[in-house]
């Protein structure tokens, strides 16, 4: 039932932002821009959106040595696996049965590879956080910031934002960012110390609370010590950077494809903008959530830009991310002989005896 729930209500949230988004699209312009594509760069972007799978998979891979060598395809498979769930099943039932798949092919306890896969999401932070600096540090706007009111029809009027709100939350979030990365460091150097803090400040206004924040830093800051050594966590990291910078590239070289010229930063602020809609559990495929914060970005930093032709350019964006999840994903579901579903249902079982456990 509890699924159920969550399933409806992500799709619920997916289908108001395709219908605030595209309730008013003239479907000619959008045919129109697709046409235009500049084919040699679109062929360009699906390189660095490849590879970002095996840097993914590298990255991966100085986790989980920690506990015990395993085949690099046996990662592989359970990295693809739940990639394909995320895509195709809602509340991001990809993570546990990313970690389900790695246990019966390796033998490791789903304890331990459920821990990896939450450890995998730290250092992938780590990576979302420095292209979110870079674009909170490149783009200042010395005038006002007007979203057309077309984007989304709510009014007559466009939505502004003025230097002093934006620059005020840009130094936030930047303020923000640095406190967790600084948080990260202290609690793999401190843990005690600070789950012993937290758990007497938060004890002052509810018990429970501060039970359930402290058992989280503990488990977190456990996850950190995987690592065998810092260089493994250096090289973590590193493949996380080269990740994102994959992601990176592909906008880059989808803009050139539609032709579109904007400034540098751009790709930076699409980027920060998506990962966090994204992080939000909501429709199978990203449906809506991939699509508003791109078409978000192109209109902020290109003032003039075709609103049709930006929805364009989300979809098309979109639609390239499918065919690798999906190829990859069903070829490691035939090759193992796993059903998705099963291992969904099994998947969500063991998540939540972990967490009763943890309790």
């Amino acid at each position: 039932m509890k699924k159920t729930i969550q399933f409806l209500v992500g799709l619920s949230f997916g289908a108001f932002l395709v219908w605030i988004l595209f309730r008013d699209t003239n479907w000619s312009e959008v045919g129109k821009a697709i046409s235009n594509i500049h084919w040699g760069w679109f062929a360009a972007a699906h390189i660095p959106l490849w590879c970002s799978f095996g840097f993914r998979l590298i990255r991966w891979n100085y986790i989980v040595r920690a506990a015990q060598p395993v085949p690099l395809l046996q990662q592989a498979s359970a990295t693809q696996i739940g990639f394909l769930a995320n895509f195709t099943l809602p509340g991001r039932a990809g993570e546990a049965i990313r970690a389900l798949v790695l246990t019966r092919l390796s033998g490791i306890p789903f304890s331990k590879t459920f821990a990896f896969v939450a450890l995998d999401r730290v250092t992938d932070l780590f990576g979302v956080i420095a292209v979110m600096l870079v674009a909170i540090i490149a783009f200042q706007p010395e005038t006002v910031v007007s979203i057309p009111a077309e984007t989304f029809n709510f009014s007559e009027k466009p939505i502004e934002i003025t230097p002093e709100a934006y620059n005020f939350g840009a130094i936030g979030m930047g303020g923000i960012l640095l406190a967790i990365i600084a948080s990260f460091v202290l609690l793999f150097l401190k843990q005690d110390f600070f789950v012993k803090l937290t758990r007497k400040i938060l004890g002052v206004f509810s018990s429970r609370v501060a039970d359930l924040v402290s058992g989280m830093m503990s488990n977190f800051a456990e996850g950190l010590h995987v690592f065998r050594s810092p260089g493994d966590m250096l090289k973590s990291i590193f493949f996380s950077l080269i990740t994102w910078g994959c992601a990176l590239l592909i906008f880059l070289a989808m803009l050139k494809s539609f032709g579109i010229d904007a400034p540098w930063y751009t790709v930076f602020i699409m980027q920060s903008m998506l990962a966090v809609a994204i992080s939000i559990p909501g429709a199978p495929g990203f449906v809506g959530q991939f699509h508003v914060p791109v078409v978000l970005t192109l209109v902020m930093v290109l003032p003039g830009m075709n609103i049709d032709h930006a929805k364009a350019f989300a979809i098309v964006n979109h639609l390239i991310q499918l065919p690798p999840v999906i190829i990859l994903g069903a070829f490691f579901l035939w090759k193992d002989g796993f059903g998705l579903t099963s291992l969904a249902k099994e998947g969500q079982e063991m998540s939540e005896e972990e967490s009763d456990s943890n309790d």
